[in-house]
């Protein structure tokens, strides 16, 4: 938030009760759903890894991408529970002390920019068995999915690494994660800010909208062909893409304001380095409190979306809070992927019945 009249920058500045109002309000909401999201967001990733683990899911290859996605934002939750706990003077040492801002800075976004990446491949092999069903055996294979992940991760560790340099933590000064010096790595930073946010979070996260909005349209189509046929499966099933298109946008919108947040931030801190004003300083520190809540959010609920939507998911969980014997867990998986035609959050349907559906 920009504010470039001067006559309308110390009115602003005079009167800041209820900017400070805003703050606590944000600050109280962060904590609630903070520590909420690492409650039910940790355990939940734990259950997709193990799920994901089991005889019948791993013979999935995009299940990889599973496993991989828990792995990276348990991590997170992980770092955003220390800062939290911070936050409420249960932990005296800060992370970004402890373990320097630039090693704090390149665990939390790079866990982030990762986990966006993985569902944005996630989501492109989702689509072909869409478009292109006859060869999705043959493009989406075990080794495909282990080399697309190992360089996803090769990629954003290379782009992370030097900013190990650029960031360090002050108190009193510091508004989002950390801070840097501006007369040294502006340009840096900035053009680093820019790959971010359109690179890793807002590409990304588009794509699976994209992906999403192609089910759906698929889901519809299916639904406009057979209406006098429709069966209560094809209607759960339309319903699923709904929902999960609803998802992917919310994913979107969450997401992306925190890293124009990022830039807007670092252009004010080159520009108005000794000018700084109360109030636009309140605004930084209510705004980034807001991201980190929806932060908690976007990055605890993949677990339960995939259990809403997808019934083999569900079976598997059901298998494992139950002990239900292997052989009966998996006759109920393959009676239930007989009679289910669906899309999942975090691995697509089978070939097979996408043919079968698709070409009746």
């Amino acid at each position: 938030m920009m504010i470039n009249n001067n006559n309308t920058t110390l009115e602003m500045c005079v009167s800041n009760v209820t900017y400070d109002r805003l703050f606590h309000i944000s600050n109280s909401i962060w904590h609630v759903v903070g520590f909420f999201g690492v409650l039910f967001g940790i355990p939940g990733h734990i259950l997709q890894i193990i799920i994901s683990l089991n005889k019948t899911s791993r013979k999935e290859p995009t299940s990889l991408y599973s496993i991989a996605i828990s792995v990276v934002e348990t991590v997170f939750l992980l770092g955003l529970f220390w800062l939290w706990c911070v936050n409420m003077s249960f932990i005296k040492t800060d992370p970004r002390e402890f373990l320097s801002c630039g090693i704090f800075y390149n665990i939390i976004v790079g866990s982030g920019s990762l986990s966006h990446l993985y569902l944005a491949s996630l989501s492109i092999d989702r689509s072909i068995i869409i478009l292109d069903p006859t060869r999705y055996r043959l493009i989406v294979t075990r080794s495909h999915v282990i080399l697309r992940i190992l360089l996803i991760t090769f990629i954003i560790t290379l782009l992370l690494i030097p900013h190990y340099f650029y960031f360090h933590y002050v108190p009193r000064v510091t508004i989002f994660l950390c801070d840097f010096n501006p007369s040294l790595y502006y340009r840096r930073i900035r053009i680093w800010t820019f790959i971010h946010a359109i690179l890793l979070v807002g590409i990304p996260s588009l794509i699976v909208c994209i992906c999403s909005a192609i089910l759906l349209h698929n889901r519809c189509k299916h639904k406009r062909t057979y209406k006098n046929n429709f069966s209560a499966n094809a209607r759960r099933m339309h319903r699923h893409s709904i929902l999960l298109f609803v998802f992917s946008l919310g994913l979107f919108l969450s997401l992306l304001p925190g890293c124009i947040l990022e830039i807007f931030i670092v252009h004010d801190r080159f520009f108005y380095d000794t000018i700084y004003c109360s109030i636009r300083w309140k605004i930084y520190r209510i705004l980034p409190n807001l991201f980190l809540t929806l932060s908690s959010i976007t990055y605890s609920n993949k677990f339960y979306i995939h259990l809403t939507i997808s019934t083999t998911f569900r079976d598997g969980f059901i298998q494992l809070i139950t002990c239900k014997s292997n052989q009966k867990s998996t006759k109920s998986i393959k009676m239930s992927e007989t009679n289910n035609n669906e899309q999942y959050l975090l691995s697509p349907i089978n070939q097979t019945k996408t043919i079968d559906i698709y070409q009746k």
